[in-house]
């Protein structure tokens, strides 16, 4: 892991509290589309909403306490001066011990797959837990 560059410029941003249950990956697609548009970001939303139910669904599985209740996923949608994406996802647990091996698709297509929609993936430590962060450029996704 490399320690977290400074924050780029923000242009605009919006947050998303989500609950730490299932009904987060559909609340993540509906709001974070109406985000993207509000934002007024110029690129593949289809991939982006792709790659933020890729890391809202990575930390349901990988990143709660079971019969933990008190838990949320906190997730920004920011656009950055230079016309750039930034989904920060964070959740409750502060490690990430296989991070290269899941972004490799090792073990799984999940941030992987975000990888190849034309996301980088990081992580670093957050207050609450950690932050995986996916930035992506605006126009076409890579092929």
């Amino acid at each position: 892991m490399k320690p977290a560059a400074a924050p780029p410029l923000v242009s605009g941003e919006a947050r998303l509290l989500l609950p730490a249950d299932p009904s987060a990956l559909k609340v993540a697609r509906i709001n974070g589309r109406t985000i993207l548009t509000t934002l007024s970001w110029h690129g593949n939303q289809h991939a982006a909403i792709d790659v933020l139910y890729v890391l809202v669904n990575n930390a349901l599985k990988h990143a709660l306490s079971p019969g933990e209740f008190a838990q949320d996923l906190d997730v920004w949608l920011r656009i950055t001066e230079a016309h750039d994406l930034i989904i920060d996802v964070t959740d409750p647990d502060p490690a990430f011990p296989d991070f290269d091996q899941a972004v490799a698709g090792e073990l799984g297509h999940g941030l992987w797959g975000a990888k190849h929609l034309g996301a980088a993936i990081t992580w670093f430590p957050a207050d609450a837990g950690k932050t995986v962060r996916a930035t992506m450029r605006p126009g076409r996704v890579p092929a």
